[in-house]
C-alpha cells in the first residue's frame, strides 16, 4: 500500500487579531510579523495547523488567501471562552468533516467537588486525508500564575480532555488522533501527564518531542534571554497514542524558519505520521 506523509503542527500564533480587537496591550499583528508568521507557516510545509490565540476566522481567512496563496483551503475557528477574544483555530490542506467545541461542557473541578469549564476550549476537528481519517484535538491551557487555583484549574482541563479523548477513541480505536496545543506547561509536568497518561488507564499519548535534546525541544521563547543559553520551555505539543508509535516519522520545532522570533513568542512545533494513500475509510464518529 502507498504511504504519505501527514504533516500536523501546532503554533501559538500570539495576539493575532484585528486592530479594532485591540486593548492596549493586545495589539494585534504589524505587517513586518505578519510576513513573518507567513514565512514560519510556509517554511514548515505543515498539512494541518492547530493555531492558538487568534482573534477571528474572517481575519485568518485573509491572512490564509493574502500571506499564504489560498494553500490552506480549510479553516476552522470556534470563538472560545478566552475573555480577549483569543480562539483556537486550524488550516488544513485537507477536507474538514466534523468539528466538535466543548467550550460549553461543565468539567468536574481537580477535586471533583465542584465544575468548571475549559479556559478557552477543547476542540475537535475531523480531517479526511485522502479517504484515511485523522482527528486533531486542539487545546490552550491557563497560563501560569504560580497559584494553586490556576493550577488546579489546568489539572480539570487536562482530566476533562483525556476523557473527552478517551470516549471518542472508543468508536474509532484504530484511528490516528492527535491532541495539539499551547498547554502552559512541560511534558513532565502534572498537568500534561494527567491529560497524556491520567492514572495509567487507557491510550497513553506520547510526546512526539520527547525523543530530540532538549535545546531542540523549546518552543516559547523567554523575552530577553540570551540565545546562547537555555532560553524558553516546551508549552507547545503535538501528542499521539504510543500504539500509534508505527505510523510516528519524526518531529521538529520550527526555531529556524525565516524571522520565527519576529513572527511570535512561540516556534511551531511539527510531527510527521505515515497515512495509506488509499486507506480504508472509518466511519466518523
Amino acid at each position: 500500500m502507498e504511504i504519505q506523509r501527514l504533516r500536523v503542527g501546532s503554533y501559538n500564533v500570539k495576539d493575532f487579531i484585528a486592530p479594532s480587537q485591540g486593548n492596549g496591550v493586545r495589539t494585534g499583528k504589524s505587517t513586518q510579523e505578519l510576513r513573518a508568521l507567513a514565512d514560519t507557516i510556509k517554511e514548515s510545509d505543515c498539512d494541518v495547523i492547530a493555531l492558538q490565540e487568534v482573534g477571528s476566522k474572517k481575519l485568518l481567512e485573509k491572512f490564509v488567501q493574502e500571506r499564504l496563496g489560498g494553500s490552506y483551503q480549510h479553516v476552522v475557528l470556534v470563538p472560545s471562552n478566552d475573555k480577549s477574544g483569543l480562539s483556537l483555530a486550524l488550516i488544513s490542506r485537507y477536507p474538514i468533516t466534523k468539528v466538535v467545541s466543548h467550550k460549553n461542557d461543565r468539567i468536574p473541578t481537580a477535586d471533583g467537588r465542584a465544575t468548571t469549564h475549559f479556559t478557552r476550549d477543547f476542540l475537535r476537528t475531523d480531517i479526511d486525508v485522502n479517504g484515511e481519517p485523522v482527528t486533531v484535538y486542539n487545546t490552550h491551557g491557563k497560563a501560569r500564575l504560580g497559584d494553586a487555583a490556576t493550577e488546579q484549574q489546568r489539572i480539570a482541563e487536562a482530566q476533562a480532555g483525556r476523557e473527552i479523548l478517551l470516549k471518542d477513541m472508543q468508536a474509532f480505536p484504530s484511528r490516528l488522533v492527535l491532541v495539539t496545543g499551547d498547554l502552559n506547561d512541560e511534558t513532565h509536568n502534572r498537568s500534561v501527564q494527567a491529560l497524556a497518561k491520567g492514572k495509567g488507564e487507557g491510550v497513553q499519548l506520547v510526546d512526539s518531542l520527547a525523543h530530540k535534546p532538549r535545546q531542540q525541544q523549546l518552543t516559547w521563547i523567554i523575552p530577553g534571554m540570551d540565545p546562547a543559553v537555555v532560553r524558553g520551555h516546551q508549552f507547545d505539543h503535538v501528542l499521539y497514542p504510543a500504539e500509534q508509535q508505527d505510523r510516528f516519522l519524526g518531529s521538529q520545532v520550527h526555531s529556524e524558519a525565516k524571522n520565527a522570533d519576529v513572527a511570535s513568542d512561540h516556534y511551531l512545533v511539527s510531527a510527521d505520521f505515515a497515512i495509506p494513500r488509499h486507506g480504508q475509510s472509518h466511519s466518523l464518529g
